[in-house]
């Protein structure tokens, strides 16, 4: 895409801050499918942590089939959204859409999206768009220009 003088590029809203953010979301995602699919999914894991002395990663595997069997990775994604949504923290609508992400990911998709879209809300809605980071950080923003008036004589 070739950008034109005077034209923002598709990044220029992004704070330094939301790229790591959708880098640590990625990150999070990457490393909870590899667990699952290392740890999870295989019939060998679950035959191995059924024994009468489960080796030591079977500790995380049945925390995280524990979250998924009660809903809690959808009740925190939930939760932590609304609280992302009412408090208008970036931060909070960050950790909200990861966990609504892993929540997803681990079948709780109902409360996970609404977590996760609650929190993407919240963290999109405190990004300054392009050109006004300055402005309303120094307090001198400056209002939308007049569109002209339409008369009746041009057809307009």
């Amino acid at each position: 895409m070739v950008e034109r003088p005077g034209q923002p590029g598709l990044m220029a809203g992004l704070r330094r801050r939301d790229g790591a953010g959708i880098a640590l979301i990625a990150l999070s995602l990457a490393a909870l499918l590899t667990y699952r699919r290392c740890y999870v999914e295989p019939r060998l894991w679950g035959a191995l942590c059924a024994a009468a002395a489960p080796p030591l990663a079977c500790a995380p595997r049945a925390a995280l089939l524990w979250l998924q069997e009660h809903e809690l990775w959808g009740l925190g994604a939930l939760l932590l959204g609304l609280a992302a949504f009412v408090a208008a923290s970036d931060l909070a609508g960050m950790a909200a859409v990861a966990l609504g992400v892993a929540a997803v990911v681990n079948y709780n998709a109902s409360w996970g999206m609404l977590g996760a879209a609650l929190g993407a809300w919240s963290w999109i809605r405190l990004v300054p768009g392009p050109g006004r980071a300055a402005d309303s950080a120094a307090g001198t923003a400056r209002p939308a220009p007049a569109r002209p008036r339409s008369t009746p004589a041009t057809g307009d």
